[in-house]
């Protein structure tokens, strides 16, 4: 009995031991980072080559070794391995060894090793995919859970008890929500990603009230060092950006065949918001082209409610109150219509909610009684569905129309909701079905991808989908929605200049500092304020 009691001390005892996990572990976690945001399972099937899908044998899957003795190449195709796996797999290592050292061979190191595994993993996603996958976050959940529990048991575990732990993750969720919307009323879009707010509300059970809101600064901090350069750079590059669509506009507006009169003023609304955020006086000529077309022409009531939002845009009040007035309340269509605007990208003007009540607050009595009637049919969201349930609901759709409808609604929640792997799906589905539908299709599809992913930042796959763009305007006729995407990413470019960022990394090493050092950080500058005090 001795000498096991020895062997399992000297087994937890030692360095080595911790090393040698957390690399092992950390060819796990490249399993994780690789599958989660594509939705796969994370336990079967095993590991495999990405690219020829030779299955990886145990003695091919050392940790750093193999890759090393590989010569970081598959042992069949020969194809390079990505050298992001064997240093995944240091510095997981690493991270172990160094809890190991900071606590010791303790039962801390229970909680505080998968935490520091996890927020790893939310580091790695985040950078690569700017979102944080739920099951992520609800990991962080179940080790705060565990935390208190086993707390309850074992004193000293987490070093708060059960509500500073409880409290701690309502100052997580409190702070990011305050900021979110802060961010809604200011800037009429999200201020900070749902992941995000989840990542520092289930932290906060480990992290008790004080060093969550330790962890929220120090992430701050570390995000505006790191963010501030880039976003200086674009700062000054973003009227540049915006005249080139605007200028790529012009040159295919004058190729397109407008079918209507409410065709050509979709296009007119767009262009006098750009003009106005762009300072071209001629802005006010348009302004009265438009006038003078409202008054001598029936227009419709999508028409008349795009223009409403234009003239709040660039702040026509007048013009705003007299347009509405020619909504007409007995077409059937009229709550569709209302629908379609308040959910499309005005830009100004994006929330479905606060665009709803602006109609609700200019609308004609007639007009109101029928919003408040619809409100909640009007205001109703798709909900979000997982990445079987959309395998299941596409392959039901018989018809193009539905699956194009499909398509383009999913892609825009998902993209904006930071959902990946159903996002992903979606926009594969979007790419086979461009290549059999006809070019109008195909250009819708095409100009909502693109500019959905501009707005949301994702630059780089924006200009893949406004290329394959390109390349149907120039030999096929133009489609009006195809020229109002690149006038909105002109006018988007106007409005915002930022690149993405992607919050969760630098909050997670905020929490991990915070775990760690956070009360000795906090002991430190109350020293250094009584010292200057004194």
């Amino acid at each position: 009995m001795d000498i096991l009691l020895q062997t399992y001390e000297l087994f937890f005892s030692s360095w080595y031991v911790y090393l040698m996990f957390g690399m092992i572990f950390g060819s796990f976690l490249n399993v994780v980072v690789y599958r989660v945001p594509n939705g796969l399972s994370i336990v079967s099937p095993p590991s495999a080559c990405p690219k020829c899908g030779y299955v990886i044998k145990w003695y091919d899957n050392i940790p750093v070794l193999s890759w090393l003795f590989l010569r970081g190449k598959c042992r069949k195709c020969k194809l390079p391995i990505s050298i992001e796996y064997p240093i995944i797999e240091l510095i997981t290592g690493l991270i172990t060894l160094g809890l190991f050292f900071y606590f010791g061979p303790s039962l801390k190191l229970i909680i505080y090793i998968p935490l520091a595994y996890t927020l790893l993993c939310i580091t790695l996603v985040d950078f690569k995919t700017y979102s944080i996958p739920y099951g992520l976050n609800f990991t962080l959940l179940a080790i705060g859970s565990i935390g208190i529990i086993m707390n309850l048991f074992l004193a000293d575990i987490l070093p708060i008890d059960w509500m500073y732990s409880l409290l701690g993750a309502l100052t997580g969720f409190g702070i990011l929500f305050l900021i979110q919307l802060v961010g809604k009323i200011i800037y009429k879009q999200d201020a900070m990603g749902g992941g995000d707010l989840y990542l520092l509300g289930f932290s906060g059970l480990v992290l008790g009230p004080k060093l969550t809101l330790l962890a929220f600064m120090f992430g701050s901090l570390i995000a505006v060092i790191s963010y501030s350069v880039p976003s200086f750079i674009n700062l000054l590059k973003k009227k540049k950006l915006a005249q080139e669509f605007k200028d790529l506009a012009e040159k295919y507006e004058a190729n397109l065949k407008l079918n209507s009169v409410d065709e050509s003023l979709d296009i007119k609304g767009l262009k006098l918001q750009l003009l106005y955020n762009f300072s071209d006086e001629s802005y006010k000529t348009l302004r009265d082209e438009i006038g003078d077309i409202v008054e001598s022409k029936k227009l419709k009531n999508i028409t008349i409610l795009r223009l409403f939002f234009r003239y709040l845009a660039i702040k026509d009040k007048y013009n705003a109150e007299e347009i509405i007035k020619l909504v007409d309340i007995n077409n059937s269509k009229l709550l569709e219509d209302v629908k379609t605007v308040i959910s499309e990208d005005l830009i100004g003007y994006d929330s479905i909610k606060d665009n709803y009540e602006l109609l609700l607050f200019n609308a004609s009595q007639g007009f109101k009684v029928l919003l408040t009637e619809n409100k909640k049919n009007l205001l109703k969201e798709l909900k979000i569905i997982f990445v079987e349930k959309i395998k299941e609901k596409y392959s039901t759709l018989k018809s193009e129309s539905e699956k194009v409808s499909f398509i383009l609604s999913y892609n825009r929640l998902f993209q904006l909701n930071g959902y990946t792997a159903e996002q992903k799906l979606i926009s594969e589905y979007a790419e086979e079905f461009i290549k059999d539908c006809d070019s109008r299709t195909a250009q819708a599809i095409l100009s909502e991808m693109a500019f959905v992913y501009y707005k949301d930042f994702y630059f780089k796959e924006s200009k893949e989908s406004y290329e394959k763009l390109y390349i149907l305007m120039k030999s096929n006729t133009i489609e009006t929605n195809s020229v109002k995407s690149l006038y909105n990413a002109s006018l988007f470019r106007i409005y915002f200049y930022k690149e993405r960022l992607a919050f969760g990394p630098y909050l997670a090493i905020g929490i991990m500092l915070s775990a760690l050092y956070g009360d000795k950080i906090i002991n430190l500058y109350f020293k250094m304020l009584e010292n200057v005090i004194i």
